[in-house]
């Protein structure tokens, strides 16, 4: 008896394993990951273990190399040693276990990555009573990904398909915070009004409820190809459910059951940015997207109920036969089934619709429009070489040089910069709105979606992103905001007097907040207290510090919750009292206190030391608002047009603050989400603008034969904009 069991069991594991199948061709670096066209057609001998076929995926931004470092049982074992290059995937590696020996057959490997921890996985492989399955023994969570996708198992070919990703891990938890915030509530709507899906006029399922439900991200990654603007897509999602419906096939009614255990689904996708021109990112609605890979494992499934097999019959035949038979099923879906199902999922997303909206011009602003002068900006800036810089002594207080005192406004350069305060942000976004970007006040950031059934996740807002998208998002945003490199004392200290503020009050908070999308850390008090520091600790200087107010929400009135009522008078009183903290040091022109729309161009021919009276003066201006004393009702300098003719001898700026694209803004988050890091996109901007700052100064007044009184830049302190700016003044 004991010589006849390995002899039963040994003709189980024949009976079950595979026939002949085509052999692997050597392995290579593939675009697009596109290795199934390298499969030779040509079938010869194999043996009677399982077979599978190794895929191997490095998506990290650095070459990593793959290592076996264990087999046990395998009449074919796994490469030794594969290396793979940055965002890269090998071709496929034929295996096969020992069919000789009826003993679990398996393999080890690791990748060796950038990553701090090792990941070490365990893969078995085998037909019943084995078992083909992994365990990830080691390694940071969502670095690493594993499919065992069934192919043809009992057939004519190999046995499974087996996926093997590395990447930074990134998105998993992105992934999982959405699925966490959102599925809750999704689970709870079904139970509170049961979902109707009508098939056609013969049958229609409604879904009544989902027993313990389980939806987890097990690996992510996104990887740019490269061509432009395209990137590509990997996930793993485990699926776990039991799901009550109840189903209709003509006039039969049913109850039904279905339940799923440890489905396992790999989806590769691939996004094209191609068509994102706009500066509006509400146009991401322009983005193609169409899913390229669908391979999926089933542990258990069990059916419930005859009818809803009739329906699978009546709906899709090939279906109903291996239903109840996990292994069989899988294999039908990755691979007889597999381009059609792909088919029918491209076209559900074509079938979406997505609308393309309007597209602007402007980089972030809300109602009052930003004028800028990029059109003209961008069509010299790349024809000229950075300048030599003139070196400024004591340029913390270069006004004060009585050379510099003796000029009029209108022979002045004046270096500025825009949105001054937007050097470091908190994760909450502003009390203004901003058009250009809306969308990002829909979402919730941190909280989950009510989960008594009473909001439906799928079609209501705010999208409740959970804590660490959230976070994510905030931080993604803050590198699309961020304008400035440093506090406005170092920007002073550096020789910047102009300075654009936007500034919001909160009525909640009871303060005055500056803000660039999010909300930034200066409040207005932080900015006044900064510019103070400044004025004391220059005593004996004669600087003009313009603080230029705008994008304010001053001329509203305020509900708090309690029915409290803070009116658009009270706000701008509190903001006069706020700014009176510079009152010593403020200089009001002549006719301009209490005016609306004060002619800022009248002071053109002041000189300097007729403002500064030989001490620091403090300039407030706000085009919104008009108040009885300590800031000024104007617009200030005018934009020079970007067309048409531009009168001579006004006070005229230029901003050279870059506007950004949906393109620009995208591939750095993917960049980010790929691992590579995102960067501070303005900064990138400004290293190549700041540099040729002067002579773009000196081009635009040759062609609008006019001068120019005022530049704002983005990042002051890269590439010396500001020391070009005030060496003009000595040129």
């Amino acid at each position: 008896m004991r010589t006849f069991t390995p002899l039963l069991l040994l003709s189980s594991v024949t009976a079950l394993v595979a026939v002949p199948r085509p052999p692997i061709s050597d392995p290579q670096t593939l675009e697009y990951y596109d290795f199934y066209d390298k499969r030779s057609t040509n079938v010869t001998a194999r043996g009677i273990g399982t077979s599978a076929d190794i895929y191997i995926f490095n998506d990290w931004s650095t070459p990593i190399t793959y290592l076996t470092t264990s087999n046990s049982r395998m009449s074919k074992s796994p490469p030794g040693s594969v290396p793979l290059s940055t965002f890269s995937a090998s071709s496929g590696y034929g295996i096969e276990a020992s069919g000789w020996i009826p003993l679990q057959s398996s393999f080890k490997f690791s990748f060796s990555t950038p990553s701090s921890q090792k990941s070490d996985v365990k893969v078995d492989i085998g037909m019943t009573p084995w078992k083909t399955g992994y365990s990830l023994n080691s390694g940071k969570e969502f670095e690493t990904g594993v499919l065992l996708a069934p192919a043809k198992i009992l057939e004519k070919g190999r046995d499974f398909d087996f996926y093997f990703f590395s990447g930074p891990g990134v998105m998993g938890p992105l992934i999982n915070s959405v699925l966490d915030a959102n599925l809750g509530a999704v689970f709870a709507g079904v139970k509170k009004s049961p979902k109707k899906v009508a098939l056609n006029g013969d049958i229609d399922i409604t879904f009544k409820e989902f027993l313990n439900p389980a939806v987890r991200c097990r690996y992510s990654s996104v990887t740019p190809s490269t061509a432009a603007n395209l990137w590509t897509v990997n996930a793993i999602l485990d699926i776990t459910s039991e799901i009550k419906m109840k189903v209709r096939y003509k006039k039969l009614n049913q109850d039904a059951v279905l339940k799923l255990k440890n489905l396992s689904i790999l989806i590769t996708a691939n996004m094209d940015f191609s068509d994102l021109t706009s500066a509006n990112l509400a146009n991401v609605a322009n983005i193609k997207l169409s899913v390229t890979r669908l391979q999926t494992s089933i542990g258990e499934i069990d059916v419930d109920g005859d009818i809803l097999v009739d329906i699978v019959g009546a709906v899709y035949p090939v279906f109903a036969p291996v239903l109840r038979l996990p292994y069989k099923l899988a294999s039908i879906v990755n691979m007889s089934e597999n381009k059609n199902i792909l088919g029918m999922i491209n076209v559900a997303i074509e079938s979406l619709g997505l609308r393309q909206t309007t597209a602007s011009t402007k980089r972030w602003s809300p109602s009052l429009p930003a004028i800028s002068f990029t059109g003209l900006f961008e069509r010299f800036i790349s024809t000229f070489s950075p300048q030599k810089k003139r070196a400024i002594s004591n340029i913390s207080t270069w006004m004060s040089d009585p050379k510099i005192q003796s000029l009029p406004l209108s022979s002045l350069y004046i270096p500025g910069t825009h949105d001054s305060h937007a050097y470091a942000f908190d994760h909450v976004l502003s009390s203004m709105k901003y058009s250009d970007i809306a969308f990002l006040w829909d979402f919730d950031y941190f909280l989950p979606a009510p989960s008594d059934g009473s909001f439906d996740p799928l079609s209501t807002t705010p999208i409740h992103l959970g804590p660490v998208l959230g976070q994510y998002t905030m931080n993604s945003v803050a590198h699309i905001a961020k304008a400035q490199g440093s506090d406005i004392l170092a920007q002073l200290n550096g020789g910047v007097r102009h300075f654009d503020l936007r500034i919001y009050y909160d009525a909640v908070a009871d303060t005055f907040y500056s803000q660039h999308g999010l909300r930034a850390k200066a409040t207005l008090v932080d900015i006044l207290g900064q510019v103070q520091t400044f004025l004391e600790a220059n005593p004996s200087a004669a600087e003009l510090i313009i603080l230029d107010i705008s994008h304010t929400n001053f001329n509203q009135d305020f509900t708090l919750e309690d029915g409290t009522i803070i009116s658009a008078v009270e706000v701008q009183f509190k903001f006069m009292g706020t700014i009176r903290r510079l009152e010593n040091w403020v200089y009001i022109p002549i006719n301009s206190r209490g005016t609306k729309n004060f002619n800022f161009q009248t002071l053109k021919d002041t000189p300097l030391c007729q403002i500064t009276q030989g001490s620091n003066k403090v300039l407030f201006i706000n085009p919104d608002i008009v108040l009885p004393e300590l800031s000024v009702n104007t617009d200030g300098w005018m934009y020079v047009p970007s067309s048409g003719v531009t009168p001579k001898g006004g006070l005229y700026e230029i901003s050279t603050a870059a506007a950004l694209t949906p393109v620009e803004i995208l591939n750095n988050v993917l960049n980010g989400l790929c691992g590579k890091g995102e960067e501070d996109l303005l900064r990138v901007k400004a290293e190549g603008a700041n540099g040729k700052l002067v002579e773009t100064v000196k081009e635009v007044e040759r062609e609008k034969g006019t001068k120019v009184q005022l530049v704002s830049v983005d990042w002051w302190g890269v590439e010396g904009a500001v020391e070009g700016i005030v060496g003009l003044n000595h040129s």
